[in-house]
């Protein structure tokens, strides 16, 4: 899949479809999917950051949220790195 965001290219492996049901903690899932919420045009969703140590469900929650809006989910892994503390 190819698209196009403000000039610049992106090519896309397929999405994944995986047969994933969020349970628990309930609150996380429906504060995740306010922030994505666009009641009207002119709206932009948040972009909140998920952090935590890896196997904790960080891309379980986010595809499960995605999957609940009807999104097309695709994932991307980064290296976990704990955040500078800069004085």
């Amino acid at each position: 899949m190819t698209v196009e965001i403000e000039g610049v290219t992106l090519h896309l492996a397929h999405p994944d479809e995986v047969a994933v049901q969020w349970v628990g903690q309930d609150e996380l899932m429906r504060q995740l999917l306010a922030a994505w919420m666009v009641v009207n045009e002119q709206d932009l969703p948040m972009n909140p950051r998920l952090l935590g140590k890896p196997g904790v469900g960080k891309t379980t929650l986010a595809y499960a949220a995605g999957r609940r809006m009807g999104a097309m989910c695709t994932s991307c892994k980064l290296p976990w790195t704990r955040a500078r503390k800069t004085c």
